[in-house]
């Protein structure tokens, strides 16, 4: 084994081939001041160019059904639009909502899908049966916008509230202000009829 040093304070142990004089081999190298050092081609043993080093893995791609899956619409069919007046007497701003059909389950669902003068809400799909469980056990008595809040996943502080103003909605009409409180509901006097109405638009 011989050692080399060059210029640039480099020092590579050498090991010469006895079956092949012509190729030598890096046993080890150190480079003092870290500079890059270009190594000849005696110095560089071969290397397949397809070897695992070489080869870039990649991530496998989505499945397409599932990427198309999530991307697919349930609910564009929708059967009632409309708009509801926020509870507050201050504003004369509305709430506005869709009603759609989901496509598999043939279930109808609520969404606030918008408002008049600010205010952050969820705009998640409510089923419609589930909406009617909570407002079938406010019967004969005031409630607050508060028991509706089941209904949704989202915490928005908005939800029951401008929920409240669509069911109250002409469009809607299942629920009616309870005496001189704006914020109090009581269910409609034909709120059954009107709740039969509704889940017939399938």
């Amino acid at each position: 084994m011989s050692r080399k040093t060059n210029s640039t304070n480099k020092t590579t142990d050498v090991k010469v081939d006895d079956n092949n004089p012509d190729t030598t081999v890096v046993v080890d190298e150190t480079n003092a001041d870290n500079t890059s050092v270009e190594l000849t081609n005696e110095q560089v043993s071969d290397v397949p160019v397809d070897s695992a080093t070489d080869k870039v893995v990649e991530d496998k791609p989505a499945n397409d059904k599932q990427a198309e899956s999530e991307k697919h619409d349930h609910f564009s069919n929708i059967v009632l639009s409309g708009k509801g007046k926020k509870l507050s007497p201050k504003t004369t701003n509305h709430v506005f909502f869709d009603v759609a059909e989901h496509d598999e389950e043939g279930e109808l669902y609520i969404r606030l899908s918008g408002n008049e003068g600010g205010g952050l809400h969820s705009k998640e799909w409510i089923n419609l049966s589930k909406l009617f469980a909570i407002l079938d056990e406010q019967v004969d008595k005031p409630f607050k916008s508060t028991a509706l809040k089941p209904a949704f996943k989202g915490a928005s502080a908005n939800n029951a509230g401008f929920l409240a103003g669509v069911l109250r909605s002409d469009d809607i009409g299942v629920i009616a202000q309870s005496g001189t409180s704006v914020f109090l509901h009581v269910l409609a006097d034909d709120y059954e009829e009107k709740k039969a109405k509704l889940l017939a638009l399938t």
